[in-house]
């Protein structure tokens, strides 16, 4: 699926979740079984926060087979998540690629109020990277957001995609309260 054609349906999902508050798209056994026959074909890969808040699946109003989603804490991106993403469209066609950032991050809090320690560092010390001298909670949120996209776009298999117009990499921001997806402009 063209990237701008699933930047519509990742809006128009977004819309009928904040609409009625569940997800309308189907999920049973039959479906089970044709993903198994037929195999994935994800129209969008959604880099989010592990957070227990950000239910990926229902803010999109999309089913199973339809996102190809990868999740940590404050959603960071290292060789993994490239590695991901690259498999995802590569081998799966994604044309979008969208790190999806949110309000009230608990990486981003404990960056900025220094409470990370053990491996809990790996996570804060990118974050750090990304806020810079920045203290304001929901600006350092969408920084941190953005500085994923940018970390995304050190791959030249990428990089390379994107220059052949066959992807794009943007950034959004869920807002827990309300439910709302801001994403940014997709020409950036």
């Amino acid at each position: 699926m063209h990237y701008l054609a699933a930047l519509e349906k990742l809006k128009k999902g977004s819309k009928l979740y904040l609409e009625c508050q569940s997800n309308p798209s189907i999920f049973h056994q039959d479906l089970r079984e044709e993903l198994k026959n037929k195999g994935q074909k994800p129209y969008a890969t959604i880099i989010t926060c592990s957070d227990s808040r950000v239910p990926v699946q229902h803010i999109f109003s999309s089913s199973m087979g339809e996102l190809f989603i990868i999740r940590n804490a404050g959603n960071v991106i290292g060789d993994f998540e490239i590695g991901s993403v690259e498999y995802a469209s590569e081998h799966l066609g994604v044309e979008l690629i969208v790190v999806l950032g949110h309000t009230h991050c608990g990486a981003v809090h404990s960056t900025l109020h220094n409470e990370g320690h053990s491996y809990i560092n790996a996570i804060t010390n990118k974050v750090a990277e990304a806020i810079g001298d920045e203290k304001d909670q929901r600006k350092c949120e969408v920084l941190n957001a953005r500085q994923s996209v940018e970390c995304l776009k050190a791959s030249e298999v990428l990089t390379r995609l994107e220059k052949e117009d066959k992807l794009r990499i943007i950034s959004a921001m869920y807002d827990i309260e309300s439910g709302e997806v801001i994403f940014d402009d997709i020409n950036k």
